[in-house]
């Protein structure tokens, strides 16, 4: 007799927290899982973010699924097409192996910490505009 595994009824719940780090900088904060039931709470966050820098702080998700992959993916093309900066923390393993099999590493910048993401992103919007 082979094995049976439990499967859950419901996942478990995503929270979204904003903070504007400072004017034109938000960070999204994610504690939770990212599946097919709570994927539009991450399009909601991801669809009103405001003009500027957009980093999603991923350190408190224990799972994503590949339709949230393709969620930022998609909201990174779109900061791009805008002239935004975008980036995603992520010090999971499991999740910097998603982002590299799905190929969300090569268009979305990654960081491990949320320290080391205000650091270059910040940095870079200084460059910007003493250029």
């Amino acid at each position: 007799m082979s094995p049976t595994f439990p499967v859950p009824a419901r996942s478990a719940p995503l929270t979204a927290r904003r903070t504007e780090y400072r004017p034109g900088f938000l960070v999204l904060t994610f504690a939770g899982e990212i599946d097919a039931l709570t994927l539009p709470i991450l399009e909601r966050e991801l669809g009103t973010a405001p003009p500027g820098t957009t980093v999603v702080d991923l350190t408190k998700v224990a799972f994503i699924g590949l339709a949230g992959a393709r969620a930022l993916a998609a909201a990174a093309e779109r900061a791009g097409a805008a002239g935004r900066r975008f980036g995603v923390v992520a010090n999971s393993r499991t999740l910097a192996r998603l982002f590299r099999i799905t190929g969300l590493a090569a268009v979305v910048p990654m960081f491990a910490s949320l320290s080391d993401a205000l650091r270059e992103l910040l940095a870079a919007e200084v460059h910007d505009t003493a250029c």
